[in-house]
């Protein structure tokens, strides 16, 4: 890369930092600093200054290197030698004091640099007492929303997987980009128009509006906000805003609104961005997707292994790698149900893997079990007859196979379910020697086996390793 283009990223990045702190001053007295026993100042470098605005919006200095296309090495040669030096002297600490990037933030606004603290409403956004893994995820979105300017994201993904978790992590990371900041759970499917109007009030300082006012107006009034300040706006739990016994994404009847929302904000264009989490991915994002490079849509699977075995092990359990694999791949390295099935463990086996895997089949205590019903009662019957056939099978089957054996009337039906299915994060796909094999997961399994009287196999040898 040309040194004026390099030069040029480094002036670019991080700049809207500087609606939160007051830059130029901040650059000036550690410039000061930088120059003590100097007869002539010396300024920070366009890098300096670039790494501090990172900083400040809380990214790690391994983030902050892929940024500016440097080695993670680098980028800490420059805070141990630079800016962390400079930043002691000026907030008064002792030599050699600041060991955390985070620090910086905490010492400089504490120092009075901070000229702005964002507008914050985290409604009933859970707090996070540990967070595990999700290192790509996080720096994925983070790139999308700060970097690649994203106006509509969507993160995706079945019950427990973390999604509420990850959004609430990428939203206190990357705060110090955004002067508003709000959270608002669907859960209770607020009507648009009630929920459009506590927004505008949030993000225009108690701007009066009316629930006689048409949704049309309301959803234009919202994007006139996005466009006057840079705004983070977080939708939870928007699956109940889709319908149930029909494929997956699309709108409930009398929410059709939500449509025209997502729509408008990523279509217009504006500084703000709106995250939504769903365990289903309505059908129009698919169309918005390739509309525009500013919207996007992010899968979460279950954790790393390394990540999984964590909840594991500080909740006590005791095995063996293979035991701690084999419990994992039973229930797909999702966190919630191995924070449920942890405590089953503990209570009924001695905290003892292996006594727990010696039942060979999977076992799904009543609250994990409770979201997966919910899901699956939104199925159509189509739907239902693919994952009942997927459950009685031993091993996974490729495409061919359920247009044989399964007859909805036409291929695009089957397509069309197949199709809902992956929107839904029900349909796992495996793909070995140049073909594609479908599946569901044991957990699913089990839960059809139990729940709607299904004859599955109890038999989960094809999920665990041999010990």
């Amino acid at each position: 890369m040309m040194r004026h283009n390099r030069k040029n990223i480094e002036c670019e990045l991080f700049v809207n930092v500087n609606k939160l702190w007051n830059l130029e001053e901040l650059y000036s007295d550690l410039a000061n600093q930088k120059s003590t026993g100097r007869e002539k100042k010396i300024e920070l470098t366009s890098v300096e200054k670039a790494i501090l605005r990172g900083l400040l919006c809380n990214y790690s200095p391994k983030e902050i290197a892929t940024a500016l296309h440097w080695n993670s090495g680098s980028i800490c040669v420059e805070l141990t030698k630079g800016l962390y030096r400079y930043v002691e002297i000026l907030t008064g600490r002792e030599s050699n004091s600041l060991k955390n990037w985070r620090d910086i933030s905490i010492w400089l606004e504490a120092a009075g640099y901070k000229t702005l603290k964002p507008h914050q409403d985290w409604g009933d956004a859970p707090e996070l007492s540990v967070f595990y893994g999700r290192t790509s995820e996080l720096q994925t979105l983070k790139q999308w929303i700060t970097q690649q300017q994203c106006r509509l994201v969507a993160i995706l993904g079945q019950a427990g997987i973390g999604k509420t978790t990850l959004a609430v992590k990428l939203a206190q990371e990357i705060q110090g980009e955004f002067k508003y900041i709000i959270w608002r759970s669907l859960r209770h499917a607020p009507p648009l128009n009630h929920l459009l109007i506590q927004l505008i009030q949030f993000l225009s300082n108690q701007q009066q509006c009316s629930l006689q006012e048409d949704t049309k107006v309301l959803i234009s009034r919202f994007t006139e906000c996005l466009h006057q300040h840079r705004c983070l706006v977080v939708f939870d739990d928007a699956q109940i805003l889709m319908r149930s016994y029909t494929h997956a994404g699309q709108y409930r009847e009398g929410y059709e609104g939500y449509s025209d929302l997502l729509a408008q904000v990523g279509r217009e264009r504006h500084q703000s961005c709106l995250v939504f989490n769903s365990r289903e991915k309505p059908m129009q994002m698919e169309l918005l997707e390739q509309e525009s490079p500013y919207i996007g849509s992010l899968k979460i699977n279950g954790l790393l292994p390394k990540e999984a075995q964590k909840i594991l092990t500080k909740n006590g359990l005791t095995g063996n790698i293979k035991e701690l694999e084999n419990l994992i791949n039973l229930y797909q390295a999702n966190p919630l149900a191995l924070h449920i099935v942890t405590k089953t463990i503990d209570d009924l086996f001695d905290n003892k893997i292996s006594d727990f895997l010696t039942w060979r089949q999977v076992i799904v205590p009543e609250p994990f079990q409770t979201k997966v019903i919910e899901q699956l009662n939104r199925l159509d019957d189509s739907e239902m007859q693919i994952i009942s056939y997927l459950a009685r099978s031993r091993t996974p089957v490729v495409r061919e196979q359920l247009r044989h054996d399964i007859h909805l009337g036409s291929d695009s039906k089957l397509i069309n379910a197949l199709n809902s299915l992956e929107r839904r994060s029900i349909l796992e796909k495996i793909r070995e020697r140049s073909q594609t094999f479908f599946t569901i997961s044991p957990v699913v399994m089990n839960v059809i086996r139990e729940h709607y009287n299904i004859d599955v196999p109890y038999s989960t040898a094809r999920f665990l390793s041999s010990t």
